[in-house]
């Protein structure tokens, strides 16, 4: 796995788990919860962008089009 499927798949894995956090920390009026629960969801919004912007010089080009399409037709 590459570096960027490696952090969007954190950031989809803390946008998850950041919703019942903040729900539980707001429901139990516990503000460490909720702050966790909000620095999950920063974070999770975050990574994407943050991959956008990384170097992919060492990314093994891929071929693409209906010809290389490797799913059973």
């Amino acid at each position: 796995m590459d570096k960027k499927l490696q952090l969007e798949t954190l950031s989809f894995v803390l946008l998850i788990v950041a919703f019942p956090v903040i729900s539980l920390g707001a429901t139990n009026d516990n503000r460490a919860v909720w702050v966790i629960g909000l620095i999950a969801v920063v974070l999770g919004g975050l990574l994407p962008i943050w991959t956008r912007y990384m170097s992919h010089a060492n990314d093994k080009p891929r071929d693409t089009g209906m010809e290389f399409d490797e799913r059973a037709s």
